[in-house]
């Protein structure tokens, strides 16, 4: 028997196994193509009898305005009646003074470990706040880098690679393996702890009672402040919802400050005026902690006023028709050209408007922080400029 014949035979025969194999295979595939586009000719021509090219630029033209509409109504189903109680300038004043305040505190505080949170050490203190006591501060748990380490990482976080490019990420990590810290490559990490810092104040004098909230200082807030999801207010007295409010606002209110506003205002008398108020991140708290509040405490509740300055967006419609028969004394001051009070959008993943009656100036600095820091809003309210009457403005776009 010739093996070599044996062996050209069986691969003669395997290749043509493999090549009837492969004509089949390119057969079936061809004929799948040839099917599908038939079938998209068919769909097509039948496309084709309903397709109208002046439609479709007319949608594309006119799909901006009808979306500004679309929005127009989303706020106007949430218009905020004028409240029982006049917009009072003074109070305003002496409102974005220690809305000011609040930053300097948590700048020094942040910056001088030893510092306890006494107003009366601030750069901007004025005498006419001598006649208020200090109730609390609130404090948070902040994130701060101290310094680039060389450490011995666990094989385990290696294989995630994602980890060593988060510094956070990893810290976190390494605190959930300090027991398998034995094997790995040595790499530069940054190290951080938890700081205590501050918040905000509560304040009480013979005539009032002031509770203030700063505004945003650090990257993390910020994402706070964008995290754009909803989720439920709940009514303790009810266990119903009175609308949906911003996620990230929510946890940080819940999350971070300490103590609980509810808890705080307790120490205060129920009988005396109290205003609620802050700027940017300190706005959104202060709107959705007065509402805690006045909920949790109706012997309080005909005494709040909330006045929160360049405040994002904080909840969809049916909270702010809620929130205006609980508290129907709220204010809220805009800087026109401020693009914070523009957030959330109307509508994005969800449906977004403002609460309170707004008082609004404008001063355009040529940037975002400019038009947006605090000491922009209180130049203009000291200059009592800010105004609730409706505004004409040459070439607004606005019909």
């Amino acid at each position: 028997m010739d093996l070599n014949a044996d062996k050209i035979n069986r691969r003669h025969f395997l290749m043509g196994g493999v090549a009837a194999g492969s004509a089949a295979t390119f057969g079936t595939e061809s004929m799948r193509r040839q099917r599908a586009a038939e079938r998209q000719a068919m769909i097509d021509a039948y496309a084709a009898q309903f397709y109208n090219p002046n439609d479709i630029i007319q949608a594309a033209v006119t799909g901006d305005t009808r979306m500004v509409e679309e929005f127009r109504a989303i706020q106007d189903s949430a218009a905020f009646p004028a409240p029982p109680i006049p917009y009072n300038r003074e109070i305003s004043k002496r409102l974005i003074l220690l809305s000011r305040l609040a930053t300097q505190q948590y700048i020094t505080g942040r910056n001088d470990p030893t510092y306890d949170g006494n107003l009366q050490q601030l750069f901007d203190y004025d005498k006419s706040l001598d006649k208020y006591r200090l109730v609390t501060n609130f404090r948070g748990q902040e994130r701060q880098v101290n310094d680039t380490v060389e450490i011995q990482i666990p094989q385990e976080l290696i294989d995630d690679p994602t980890l060593i490019n988060n510094p956070t990420a990893l810290e976190d990590g390494l605190s959930q393996t300090e027991d398998v810290i034995r094997t790995g490559v040595t790499t530069a990490v940054s190290v951080g702890r938890r700081i205590e810092v501050f918040f905000g104040f509560l304040l009480e004098s013979d005539d009032d009672s002031i509770l203030v909230f700063r505004g945003t200082q650090r990257t993390s807030e910020w994402i706070g402040n964008i995290y754009a999801v909803q989720q439920d207010y709940i009514d303790p007295n009810t266990d119903q919802p009175i609308g949906r409010i911003h996620t990230g606002f929510r946890r940080i209110a819940d999350g971070i400050i300490n103590p609980l506003a509810v808890d705080a205002v307790r120490q205060i008398n129920p009988n005396k005026p109290c205003y609620v108020s802050g700027h940017s991140l300190g706005a959104a708290l202060a709107t959705i902690l007065a509402l805690d509040i006045a909920l949790a405490m109706p012997t309080l509740q005909s005494q709040l006023q909330v006045y929160v300055y360049a405040t994002p967006r904080v909840g969809n419609p049916n909270f702010s028709r809620s929130y205006a028969q609980i508290l129907p004394n709220s204010y809220r001051i805009t800087n026109l050209a401020d693009p914070i009070p523009t957030m959330p959008p109307t509508r994005l993943r969800a449906e977004f408007v403002h609460i309170g009656e707004e008082w609004a100036f404008l001063s355009q600095g040529g940037d975002i922080l400019p038009n947006h820091i605090v000491d922009t809003y209180r130049r203009a309210i000291n200059a009592e400029v800010e105004s609730n009457q409706g505004r004409n403005f040459p070439l607004s776009g606005l019909a």
